[in-house]
């Protein structure tokens, strides 16, 4: 019997590239985030249905947050808030995406 892994309806680079245009206002360049940020944000919302998908895209925010050691705390809390975007998860290093 084989067994194969199951398929994701995304990638990790699809989600980073969700946030991406919010990295002038997570890290302080910007004072507010852009539309095409909130854009991202709510794509970002909409891939993560099932709890493995947000699961797997609470992790791979992780792992993008880690790339970037200047993001601003206050920022990065308030994005989901500023753009009307409640996440599942937080865009946070300690947040345990198992729960």
């Amino acid at each position: 019997m084989v067994v194969v892994a199951p398929t994701r309806a995304f990638t990790c680079i699809q989600v980073e590239t969700c946030l991406t245009p919010c990295l002038t206002y997570l890290t302080g360049q910007q004072a507010a985030p852009t539309p095409a940020c909130c854009d991202g944000v709510r794509k970002l919302k909409n891939m993560g249905i099932t709890p493995a998908e947000r699961q797997f895209a609470c992790n791979c925010v992780k792992q993008a947050a880690a790339h970037f050691p200047n993001l601003k705390d206050d920022a990065v809390s308030d994005l989901p808030g500023l753009c009307a975007t409640p996440l599942p998860f937080p865009i946070s290093l300690e947040f345990d995406c198992s729960k």
